[in-house]
């Protein structure tokens, strides 16, 4: 059994004797810290609320205390959190399949998953089990933002010159709880991503409202109504735009395409996937007025 948990201890170790921190630097640790834990606990479906404690010197100590209705659920979200930071270095330094997977599950998929662990209800009398524990960081691990949040502070503690290591320990009522984990500054890099951005989704198969065509020679790009936004796209399929340009294509305010396309994707500074191009690759169809019209290349 895992033993009981409600608070985290965060330790700068310094390269000197000194207590004190770039309060910027501490800021920015602090969101990415906080952030995790929020991308944990929404990622176990559970609910909790978090308390920054006054720091302690030592270096510089930080202290997070969470609270809920049961705690069982707060040992498995610190225990969680904990693991992640210190375990798990980003492999290739890039978003791994595994966690790139996560975007295309689906909510029925993740309740599925969520439902199979059944965190809502640990007995609270019963403590946390190592299979329960060992389940969920393997849920986390697909959560890309989790790895991502963790980049960016690893980031951050790279920069800081005096900094020489980490240390996490977990913690009940202000006792250390377990062994601590230690990760000196040249193993960091090992936990930083190279890059933000993501596989491109090739192959689809979508309906674009057309808003705004190119209708002339040139790199001009396309507007249009996908999935309840409006894009700009490039129009990809040489024979579709080579009828455009004849002429031999009407449009309207009833005109959309059936097309198969790709999507180039990164992540931005919030976390969140956005896509930064839109390229189709082949028009499917034309559909004005309800009726749809396979398009056939000369």
């Amino acid at each position: 059994m895992i033993e009981k948990s409600n608070s985290l201890q965060f330790h700068y170790i310094f390269q000197d004797d000194s207590h004190s921190i770039d309060s910027i630097t501490r800021n920015e640790c602090e969101k990415e810290i906080l952030n995790l834990f929020n991308e944990v606990s929404i990622t176990l479906g559970l609910n909790i609320d978090i308390q920054t404690l006054p720091p302690a010197e030592g270096g510089f100590k930080e202290f997070w205390k969470l609270l809920g209705q049961n705690s069982a659920q707060l040992t498995l979200v610190i225990s969680v959190t904990a693991i992640i930071l210190t375990r798990f270095p980003a492999e290739n330094q890039e978003l791994t399949e595994l966690q790139i997977e996560n975007l295309r599950l689906d909510n029925d998929i993740k309740r599925k998953e969520l439902a199979k662990l059944n965190l809502e209800f640990i007995p609270d009398d019963e403590g946390l089990s190592d299979e329960l524990l060992k389940g969920s960081v393997e849920l986390v691990k697909k959560n890309y933002k989790v790895a991502w949040r963790k980049s960016n502070l690893f980031k951050k503690l790279i920069g800081y010159s005096k900094i020489d290591s980490i240390e996490v320990q977990r913690q009940h009522d202000f006792l250390p709880v377990g062994p601590s984990r230690k990760i000196s500054k040249r193993r960091f890099p090992n936990f930083v991503l190279q890059s933000d951005d993501l596989p491109n989704l090739e192959g689809i198969i979508g309906s674009i409202d057309v808003i705004s065509p190119a209708i002339k020679p040139g790199k001009f790009r396309w507007k249009g109504f996908y999935d309840k936004d409006i894009i700009t796209f490039e129009m990809g399929h040489k024979a579709f735009k080579a009828h455009v340009l004849r002429g031999d294509v009407h449009f309207s305010n009833t005109f959309s395409i059936e097309v198969e396309m790709t999507q180039v994707r990164r992540i931005d500074s919030d976390g969140n996937i956005k896509v930064t191009n839109t390229i189709v690759n082949r028009v499917i169809a034309t559909i004005e007025n309800g009726i749809r019209v396979e398009f056939q290349n000369d």
